[in-house]
């Protein structure tokens, strides 16, 4: 019994074992090709995905690179599989800083490292591969660390802070995943029948593929720090959290390590500096426990104190925002704009302190909290480690060159990354940190006009134009998260930089414009914008946003609706696009599709009350029988990527798919051309045609099919 038993399960999993090998050889020669080779959806979450590949380069050598799928996160790097007796190899981990965000490598810490050693001890083949990961908190920089451990490392210089707080709200739920689900699904991943099956499921579903999504991405910077449904709105004051999270932190760089020593290798630590003086929280959220009426006096107090600061009246500022402090004593936005009232009046060390308190209670703490500072030192020193006290070196920097020991946009570019020239001081002090502990043997040569040599060799490389770029990409992200004075800021720099590039910084340009008043000025931007990238999401919702403000003559639910729809399927995590079309389609009257992309935005974000109170009146008019799951989207390109036509569509009764809520045509450069409302596969609702410019051609209205005459249409719906 036992033996037959056994037998049949072996005979089984043979034939199993045999129908997938041929089947993954069938896909091979169809071209199909795993997962794994063009992307890393588990983020680094999975030791079996890894950092780097074995390749043989020209000369016949096996060398080790960053594979394509993991260049989201990651700089291009390489380096020898086999280390040359002569070589010192280190490795640079972190975040987006270490990675050299907004640019990338060559002008990161790293890069600049890379340059500088050779010029102050030549006796040595020096190897710095840079493995930054954009959004990478200390918890997968340790999990990194456990594969570069086998690569030989002689040191790890460790960057790491700014992003622990970010990691709990975008990654949470796949860190929480069991390790052994997380593994059996990156074996699934690396299979050709796993890439097939997902082909299928996108047809059927018709849902487009995250790879057809990508050419109307921005670059990462935008997408990872905050675009991934953790932006300022999700989060909230959660001490308990906090103090989770900080522990952690603690554990991670205890690990890090304790993984370095086991790979026989030293670290250095960084402190992470941040911008003090020149970054707004990105949160503030009244005390806990305070009422409401002390919650508005609070306001404004702020309100007045900001209106003395126009006027330069600091004094009187001071008092009105120490008086809101007394009220509300954790609201970040006071301790920041008294923090300019303090240096504004020459008092820069009470400054400085309202400076920090102001990072320390920003609910949405992207920047490294004082406390993670002193980890690092405790860390550090408790495990025999070197480490760089980048925040000190900074606020002394600012002293002598600024006359305040308050770093601001002088070595940053934002909130955390710093200048070229700031990630120079870095890469110097790291230098000199190799000296004193003797791995670096400086030369008679090594001076500043050594120092002076690299400097010109690295900043005559830069691409002024990508640079500029970059800043742009700043601006967005900025500007997306309601930080106006920083986004101008990085957005005239950019111009500054490369004014012939105007046209592609124009939906930020724009979106500044608006806020600041500026409709003409901002619609223009929009427009140009538009046409230099159609398929650009972020410029579809803002244009989706100006076009449902009935104060202007453009205004027009139907092109809103469309605008916002094409922003909806390329930014599908963002629930404010789901939120904005189900309101658009709420005021049209389609209350049943109005609904589930309610739904959507709240299953996105629980927190967003505005999607909620729609949902519940919505409620009360569709009554019991109503479809919450969102429909399903087609999409047609033009040969340039430029979206062509996108259509909702629902099963019908027979299990295939028909038009169901809004079909939208497209002109190439972005314009819709026409609306056409769908219930259950037929014409039901408005029908709008707009030229290229964006003027309505032709209108018409049908009903269950039927288009209606002139006179029941102009009694509409």
């Amino acid at each position: 019994m036992n033996r037959a038993f056994w037998q049949g399960v072996l005979t089984s999993l043979i034939a199993l074992s045999l129908f997938f090998g041929i089947l993954e050889g069938v896909l091979a020669l169809a071209g199909v090709e795993p997962v794994l080779r063009s992307e890393d959806p588990f983020v680094g979450f999975v030791p079996g995905i890894p950092l780097f590949v074995e390749q043989t380069d020209a000369d016949g050598r096996k060398i080790l690179v960053t594979p394509e799928n993991k260049l989201v996160f990651f700089n291009r790097q390489s380096f020898p599989q086999e280390k040359a007796s002569d070589a010192y190899r280190i490795f640079c981990l972190g975040g987006s800083t270490t990675y050299g965000r907004p640019y990338g490598d060559a002008t990161s810490f790293a890069g600049w490292l890379r340059e500088l050693l050779p010029a102050a001890d030549p006796s040595r083949r020096w190897e710095v591969i840079n493995a930054g990961g954009i959004s990478y908190a200390s918890y997968r920089v340790a999990h990194l660390m456990e594969e570069l451990a086998r690569y030989e490392p002689d040191l790890f210089v460790i960057y790491t802070g700014h992003n622990e707080f970010l990691e709990e709200r975008t990654y949470g739920a796949m860190r929480d995943l069991p390790a052994a689900v997380r593994s059996t699904a990156a074996l699934l991943a690396r299979t050709r029948t796993w890439a097939a099956m997902q082909v299928v499921l996108n047809s059927l579903g018709p849902l487009p593929s995250a790879q057809e999504n990508s050419p109307a991405r921005l670059p990462a910077e935008v997408n990872t720090m905050l675009d991934r449904s953790a932006g300022p709105e999700r989060y909230a004051r959660d001490d308990t959290l906090r103090d989770q999270i900080l522990l952690h932190y603690r554990l991670s760089l205890e690990r890090i390590a304790d993984i370095a020593k086991g790979a026989g290798a030293d670290v250095i630590f960084v402190t992470p500096a941040s911008n003090l003086k020149d970054s707004t929280p990105f949160k503030s959220q009244h005390t806990d426990g305070i009422s409401e009426s002390d919650g508005l006096r609070s306001e404004a107090l702020l309100a007045t104190a900001q209106q003395r600061i126009e006027n330069s009246a600091w004094p009187e500022a001071l008092e009105m925002l120490d008086a809101a402090l007394t009220i509300d004593p954790r609201f970040a936005e006071l301790h920041y704009r008294r923090g300019r009232v303090l240096l504004a009046l020459g008092r820069s060390s009470e400054a400085a302190a309202a400076f920090r308190r102001a990072r320390d209670e920003d609910v949405c703490p992207l920047r490294a909290l004082s406390t993670m500072r002193e980890t690092v030192a405790e860390v550090a020193r408790e495990k025999g480690a070197t480490w760089v006290d980048f925040v000190d070196l900074i606020e002394q920097r600012a002293l002598v060159e600024q006359g305040s020991p308050i770093p601001g946009q002088e070595y940053f570019l934002d909130h955390v990354h710093p200048t070229i020239a700031g990630n120079r001081i870095l890469a110097l002090a790291l230098v000199e940190a190799m000296i004193a502990n003797g791995t670096v043997q400086p030369s008679a040569a090594w001076g500043d006009e050594a120092i002076a040599r690299v400097v010109s060799q690295v900043e005559g490389g830069i691409d002024r134009k990508t640079h500029a770029q970059a800043l742009a990409n700043l601006a967005r992200v900025l500007s997306w998260a309601g930080k106006d004075e920083e986004a101008r800021r990085l957005a005239d720099r950019a111009l500054a930089e490369a004014p012939e590039l105007a046209t592609a910084y124009a939906d930020v340009l724009a979106i500044l414009s608006e806020r600041e008043g500026d409709t003409v000025e901002t619609w223009h931007r929009l427009r140009t914008a538009l046409n230099e990238n159609p398929a650009s999401p972020q410029i579809h919702f803002q244009i989706g946003l100006e076009l449902l403000d009935k104060s202007q003559p453009g205004w027009s639910l139907e092109a809103a609706a469309a605008h916002v729809l094409l922003a909806s399927v390329f930014m599908p995590e963002n629930d404010m696009t789901h939120q904005i079309l189900g309101l658009i389609m709420a005021e049209r009257g389609r209350f049943a599709v109005a609904y589930p992309s309610l739904m959507e935005a709240l299953r996105l974000n629980p927190r967003n009350t505005e999607a909620e109170s729609a949902l519940v009146r919505l409620r009360e008019i569709l009554g019991p029988e109503v479809r919450d799951t969102p429909p399903k989207v087609t999409l047609k390109r033009y040969a340039s990527g430029a979206p062509e036509q996108i259509v909702q569509m629902r099963p019908n009764a027979s299990g295939g798919f028909v038009p169901d809520g809004i079909a939208t045509d497209w002109y190439e450069g972005g314009e819709p051309r026409r609306l056409l409302d769908y219930a259950d596969g037929v014409p039901h609702g408005a029908e709008v045609s707009w030229d290229p410019s964006g003027h309505i051609l032709s209108r018409a209205e049908y009903r269950n099919g039927i288009r209606m005459p002139e006179p029941d249409r102009a009694r509409g719906m």
